[in-house]
């Protein structure tokens, strides 16, 4: 989770110190100018009290390391990864990224509060040595990464395994269930003529499970396909990553019967040998050709340059992301797979059992139970109805597979690592941020982009607000099938979203083992003080959950809680958070002695208004998002002016019994006031 990490500390410098100086910045700039957020930063008063140039440039070199350390991870997680020697130091990242972050906001604190006796002066020597340190780490974890990479050049393709000609997994003789739609509209597409003259693509897309290889298998065996197409066939791509050349042995060798054809000069000098070979072969002739499990959209712009064009070709791919750009040449068709309905579903539960086994009144008393839990994904329904098929205790057994459900999944969590791991790095962070919200939970689009900005994973761009460039990190998530659409609003965007429960279970776990994320199950400590997780992880999110296991740490401090529970009892330490959301007002009430000490907050979502609120907004300069929902006595409260007083304030939304006076400056940065009076 060394991403996490790395994006959560670089976002912290930027906020803090390098958009509060006029000085270029090395990311893109912000399209508001530096000159209307110049008192936007926590630290400037302290960059007014001594020369900033010195402090400006400890903070920029330290960024361009980390910018550094950034790049080398994701370039290793796109690649497959280095071994055990890359997660070692992918850990060290973390554990560097996570203790340095914590230092300088701690000092920053200790400075605005006037705490432990610090004199403005000892605070500047103080982050002056901090940051000497954090660069001094990062320049040591650069070298050992660049040490290590020279010793992955050195292996090359050497370890890579080759399985082009192997096919996917699909249950041969089943009785394909909800995909006659689908199958005669993919037909129609294969069959139409292209005035065109250049082979039409047909991607099937979908969630891993869903079941795309097998529609693409029922339409590739279809009589109508076979005498159609002179040339018809099939190859399956690895999972693992493999030089294009053996994905052109495998389609060459699937054709090898097919007799070579003559071509012009002009088209034999601009292909490779192999690209010339599959290209005399496939020549004058009618083909179909199906890319199953087509993970990288690159290798397409290697493939298609052996494909010759003809109006009555086509090329069938299944995959989990259809990057339409690199197909921007080319006619194609999109077929996006639906989950099953729940009739589908039982049908296809029903049609793995035997017609005997299918009518037994023992499988109807669980029948809402799988249908809840499978979500209506095919590659569940057969697993779970494969292992009931052949049990006696049908409920014991049940039980274990819903456990196993809930805590594993059932989806290849290796090929799952891999999707992951090929996520670029800005929505790499945005998609384990699922795992705050409770599994199969529907969620708010606009809430989730503004914790995103708030958390500092939105990169600022010029000429783009920054809850647009969140939505479209949020779109790509949605583009690669890892994030389903629930409902849209009234202009076509995406309105709530969620993430299909198998996704949420591998999310989880992969943002619990790196320390990032404790989910806690409220339900299973009654009465027991919670405070245990305050400490042992970044975002603490309270909710019922299946899980019986945590990762705790001892020294990783909290900047993010979510309370999905009425009224948890737990204390945490309050200087350091950022994100307080859906916070019941016992917990206020448990911490008024202690309000001055949140000044880091950007995000707060409260119940109702309490008393003190209008000072916790009023001392925190970068809070964002302002969001008071209910109100118990019913009667019209009118909110203090100080509500307005934070400078970076772009969304205040309050319930329908509060009012406020209109702000007495310019909000410039504001986006959003939602207010039902």
């Amino acid at each position: 989770m060394a991403i996490v990490a790395l994006t959560s500390l670089m976002s912290t410098l930027e906020l803090e110190f390098l958009q509060s100086t006029s000085r270029p910045r090395p990311r893109p700039k912000p399209r508001v100018s530096v000159d209307e957020t110049h008192e936007s930063g926590l630290m400037c008063s302290l960059l007014k009290r001594e020369p900033s140039v010195s402090l400006y440039g400890k903070v920029e070199m330290l960024h361009k390391k980390l910018c550094s350390l950034q790049a080398f991870l994701e370039k290793f997680k796109r690649g497959g990864g280095g071994g055990a020697e890359i997660n070692d130091l992918e850990i060290k990242i973390r554990d560097f990224a996570l203790k340095a972050e914590d230092h300088i906001e701690i000092q920053v604190s200790n400075f605005l509060l006037g705490k432990d006796g610090w004199h403005p002066q000892k605070a500047s020597q103080e982050l002056h040595q901090t940051l000497r340190e954090a660069a001094k780490n990062a320049a040591e974890l650069l070298e050992m990464l660049n040490e290590e990479d020279d010793e992955v050049k050195m292996v090359g393709y050497e370890n890579v395994k080759l399985t082009g000609s192997s096919q996917s997994q699909c249950f041969e003789g089943r009785i394909m269930v909800g995909r006659h739609h689908d199958r005669t509209v993919i037909n129609n597409s294969l069959f139409d003529v292209d005035e065109y003259g250049k082979p039409r693509v047909i991607a099937i897309v979908g969630m891993m499970g869903i079941g795309k290889t097998c529609l693409a298998r029922s339409i590739y065996n279809h009589p109508s396909v076979a005498s159609h197409f002179q040339v018809r066939t099939w190859i399956t791509l690895p999972q693992e990553y493999q030089h294009v050349d053996q994905t052109l042995r495998d389609l060459l060798s699937s054709i090898s019967g097919v007799e070579p054809k003559p071509i012009s000069i002009h088209i034999m000098i601009s292909l490779s040998p192999l690209q010339l070979e599959v290209y005399q072969r496939l020549a004058s002739r009618s083909y179909v050709i199906v890319l199953d499990n087509l993970w990288d959209n690159s290798a397409w712009n290697h493939i298609q340059r052996c494909l010759p064009r003809g109006g009555r070709s086509r090329i069938l791919i299944t995959t989990t992301h259809f990057d339409k750009k690199s197909y921007a040449d080319i006619k194609f068709y999109k077929r996006k797979m639906a989950f099953l309905d729940p009739n589908e579903s039982w049908d296809l539960f029903c049609n793995i059992l035997s017609p005997k086994e299918s009518m037994a009144p023992k499988f109807e008393k669980i029948r809402s139970e799988v249908l809840e839990k499978c979500e209506g994904l095919p590659q569940l329904i057969v697993e779970v109805a494969k292992r009931l098929s052949k049990c006696n205790n049908i409920q014991q057994e049940w039980k274990k597979i819903e456990k196993e459900l809930e805590l594993l999944g059932v989806l290849d969590r290796s090929v799952l690592a891999r999707i992951y791991n090929q996520l670029p790095k800005y929505v790499n962070v945005c998609f384990l941020y699922f795992g705050v919200f409770p599994k199969r939970s529907e969620i708010s689009v606009k809430t989730l982009i503004r914790l995103w900005v708030a958390e500092g994973f939105v990169e600022l761009l010029e000429h783009k607000e920054l809850e647009n460039v969140a939505y479209e990190y949020l779109q790509e998530l949605v583009d690669r099938s890892l994030i389903l659409i629930s409902s849209r609003g009234s202009n076509g965007k995406i309105k709530t979203c969620k993430m299909h429960g198998n996704m949420h279970t591998f999310c989880v776990g992969e943002a619990q083992k790196g320390g990032i994320l404790c989910a806690v199950n409220i339900m299973q400590f009654p009465g027991v003080s919670l405070n245990a997780f305050a400490n042992s992880c970044r975002w603490l999110s309270l909710y019922t959950h299946s899980f019986d296991y945590y990762v705790l740490f001892d020294t990783i401090n909290s900047r993010s809680i979510f309370f999905f529970h009425e009224n948890p009892e737990i204390s945490v330490p309050l200087k350091l958070l950022r994100v307080l959301a859906s916070v019941p007002p016992p917990f206020f009430r448990r911490m008024q002695m202690h309000f001055g000490d949140f000044i880091f907050l950007r995000y707060i979502s409260v119940a109702q208004w309490f008393e003190g609120l209008d000072y916790i907004v009023s001392i925190n300069s970068n809070l964002q998002t302002l969001v008071v929902s209910g109100n118990e006595s019913q009667a019209t409260v009118r909110l203090p002016s100080k509500i307005w007083e934070s400078p970076q304030l772009r969304h205040l939304e309050l319930g329908n019994s509060y009012t406020v006076d209109p702000p007495s400056v310019d909000k410039k940065s504001f986006q959003t006031l939602s207010w039902m009076n």
